[in-house]
Parts: C-alpha cells; structure tokens; sequence
C-alpha cells in the first residue's frame, strides 16, 4: 500500500537521511536570536500575564523559564518561551513564505531536551532534529499550499509550526514511526490560530502554544496515546481542513511532502533570515526603501507617500490606522513614517510613548499602500517580493525607492557582529546585564542545544 502523507513525514522525522551540510553553526546562531528577542519581551503584558498563569498550573519542573531562569513542565516552558520569542515579532522569519520557524521549533525542543535528557540533550542530536524541524515547517507550508492557509486567515507559524515540531521532536526523541504518526495526529486536531489576532497579546500566544502542543502531543503518543495515524490526508484532516492541496506543487500529495522534506533538509538555510526591525515582516522592505529616501531629502515633508507591493504582500499588514503600539508593529504606514522621520526603527519605537509622535501621525496620514502584479517601478522580473515606495514632495518632485532583498536573510546575512548587537539590545531592553549576551552566545556555540539555560539569571 502506498504510504500517505502522516506515514511520508513521521518515516522522515524519524529516519530520514541526515542533512549533508552541518547546520551547527546555524542553529547555534537561530537560538542566539530566539533567545535574545524572548529576553527582550520579559516583563512586557503579554509576558507577565501568561508566565503567572502558566507557572500557577505548574509551579515546578525539569524545565527553564528563559525570561525568569524559573522551573516548569517541558509543555508549560515551551508555551512561555515560545510566546516570549514571538512577543516583539522580533523573532527569525522565512523571505517569501510567512513563517517564524525558530519561535516553535526551539522553545518545544529546549524544554524537551531539558526534560528528558538522554540523547535528546545531545548537540549533535538536538541540531539534526532541528534540520527535520526546519524542513518540515518549509514542505508543509509548500504542499498546504501557503498561499490558499494563509489567504483564508490561517497564522501558519502556528498551524504548520505545531506538525513541524512533532517532527522535529520525533527525531529528538528518537521515537518510531507509528508513534510519531500518532503524535502528528494529536498536534493536527488542536491546530488552530488567526490572522484577526495580529496586533494583540494573542498573535504571540499562537507561536507558544503551537511549541506547547507538540510537547503534549509527542509525550501523549510516548505514552500510547492515540489519535487516527493517516489524519494528515484524510478526507477531513489536516491538509484538506487548512488547505487545497491541488492548489500546490504537481504531484501526488505524500510524494511531493516527500520530495520537499528531503531538498529542505539541506536547503532551509537559504529560505531563513534575521529581523533587523522589530515589525512585520511585511513592514521589512517599506522601511528600508524610506530610510534611503530619507537620507540627503528636502527639508520639507513629502505630501504623499505612496507603497506598492507584491501580490499578497499585505495580508499579515493593518488595514486600517493602529490604535496601539503593539498594532504599529503590523502597520506599514506607522512604521515608514518612523523610518523617514528617525532614520531607524527599533524596539523603542513600539512603546506608548513613541508612538503618540503626532508628527509621525500626520506622515502616516499622507501614506497609501497598494500592491501590485507589477512593480511600477523598474524591471518587471522579481525575487521574493518587493516594495517600491513613491515619495512626492510640495515643489511637485517626486523620489522612488525599491526593495527585493532585505538585510539579515540568507542573500544578505547578518555578520556575527551585527547579531551579537542585536542580542545586546535586546537583553538591554529586558532588563539584563550586558555581560549576558556573551555568556549566551559562548555557551550556545560551544554546544547548541539546552545547555545555555545554565546561564540565565533567577528573576522571580
């Protein structure tokens, strides 16, 4: 009989060949970041509010608290951590596919490794789980297709985070393969978050309770817990719930999860990248173009700004004017009107005080965006996407800018130096003594996995 797709990624996250290039240098670097955008978001709301409730249901545990150096459950750890990671929306990201793959991922496999120990504390391990992880995220969202979850509302970061983790755990675990199918059984019926949450305490919630439930879902089936083994590709399940399937590659659908999970294994480093702003991806491109425009600009400001985009381009973006600062995090209007008026955007950016700026209000106000099949500016051919900004200015000129690539993904890394500046303000911003950052970064790359936790204050 033929296998189907649950059958395709549990045979792949337990046995599937081993990437050919060591990703231990890219892992270490992903938990480097995760780590640091979750220290940034201690003591924000949306941080005290869950860890006080969470570490009421479980007050003790095998597992660290990253943001208070606290003991939980390996489910409850991962619930806070991924949150916290997701909080700022400062977190890793995938260029031409809406995905935060590190904010489930290690959160889930941290806490995981924390508790069961063994081989799944392993670094070699721990990185070839990741490598399953990674590619898992990147085949689904491929084969869902993305394009269709995402347009019905979906927040795949958490829908495909949840089944990309039990893979990724799978392999940590060093569960069998109908264990595993059983597990991603278990994550996929609990699957669940939404685009309508963007701009709340609960879009970062979906990243942590995705990380939560795979926790669950892998210890559940450890423990002979069962759930439909073919659930993945039933008439009802997961890919025909969350997607069309026909929509996506050619081929059959257990083939083609096939053949993506075995390119994405070696590849998902090219599809990755740092955030160099604590925004919306989406917001990513519009910031750039404006902080170029913004440099040797007449004195006067524009009279209107005008952003097209790609198609698609701002479905995770504010429709409307944000009320908060939270919600300007998703606002492409807010965000341009920062980076031309300040020449930067960063993590104080986001707060009450920033952003009740009525001059950036009154640039905001002067700003449409659109998108476009077609860039109106230059060559038609494109690479992930784009976002070309039109500035007019009172003496009738007008300047334009265009980005397809932004700094931090694989086609324009981050230099270490630049991530260790970015993990240093972001312990800054959560309180921590500066010193941190390198006591994190030497212990995360001299073994990626869970032995940094070692090194993270006790904050009650």
């Amino acid at each position: 009989m033929d296998q189907g797709a649950t059958e395709v990624l549990a045979a792949h996250a337990v046995a599937g060949a081993p990437a050919a290039t060591d990703h231990a240098a890219q892992v270490a670097r992903a938990l480097v970041d995760t780590v640091a955008v979750s220290l940034a978001g201690a003591g924000e709301p949306g941080e005290r509010i869950l860890k006080r409730w969470a570490l009421g249901e479980s007050p003790s545990g095998p597992s660290t608290v990253w943001t208070s150096g606290e003991k939980t459950t390996a489910a409850i750890a991962a619930l806070i951590n991924g949150t916290a990671g997701h909080l700022l929306d400062y977190d890793d990201i995938c260029p031409s596919t809406p995905l935060h793959p590190s904010t489930v991922l290690l959160p889930a496999m941290v806490a995981a490794a924390e508790a069961w120990g063994g081989d799944a504390a392993d670094s070699a391990r721990f990185v070839e789980a990741y490598d399953v992880g990674a590619a898992a995220f990147r085949a689904v969202a491929e084969v869902l297709p993305q394009a269709v979850h995402y347009g019905a509302g979906w927040h795949s970061t958490s829908t495909v985070g949840r089944v990309a983790t039990v893979a990724a755990l799978a392999r940590l675990a060093g569960l069998d393969v109908d264990t595993t199918r059983h597990a991603l059984g278990i994550v996929s019926s609990v699957s669940g978050g939404s685009l309508a949450n963007f701009g709340s305490m609960t879009k970062p919630f979906h990243a942590g309770a995705a990380a939560r439930d795979a926790v669950m879902a892998v210890e559940l089936a450890r423990d002979g817990f069962t759930a439909n083994p073919e659930e993945l590709e039933a008439a009802t399940g997961y890919f025909s719930r969350f997607g069309d399937p026909s929509q996506g590659p050619p081929g059959a659908l257990a083939e083609t999860l096939g053949e993506r999970l075995e390119y994405w294994t070696d590849a998902w480093d090219q599809e990755w990248g740092f955030k160099q702003y604590p925004s919306c991806y989406g917001t990513h491109r519009g910031i750039d173009a404006m902080m170029e425009l913004s440099r040797d600009a007449p004195a006067d400001l524009p009279v209107a700004v005008r952003a097209t985009l790609h198609l698609r381009g701002t479905r995770p973006l504010r429709k409307s004017a944000p009320t908060t600062a939270t919600e300007a995090k998703f606002s492409l209007e807010y965000t341009m009107a920062v980076a031309y008026l300040r020449g930067k955007v960063g993590l104080l950016d986001f707060t009450d005080a920033a952003f009740g700026d009525a001059e950036v209000h009154d640039l905001m106000g002067r700003a449409t965006v659109t998108e476009a099949e077609v860039p109106p500016v230059g060559p038609e051919e494109y690479t992930y996407g784009f976002t070309v900004v039109e500035v007019d200015y009172p003496d009738g000129t007008t300047r334009h800018s265009r980005v397809e690539v932004t700094h931090g993904t694989a086609l324009d890394p981050l230099t270490d130096a630049e991530l260790r500046a970015k993990a240093e303000d972001c312990l800054a911003a959560g309180g921590y003594a500066p010193e941190l950052a390198g006591e994190l970064i030497a212990a995360i790359q001299a073994e990626p996995g869970p032995a940094f936790t070692s090194t993270i204050p006790r904050r009650d």
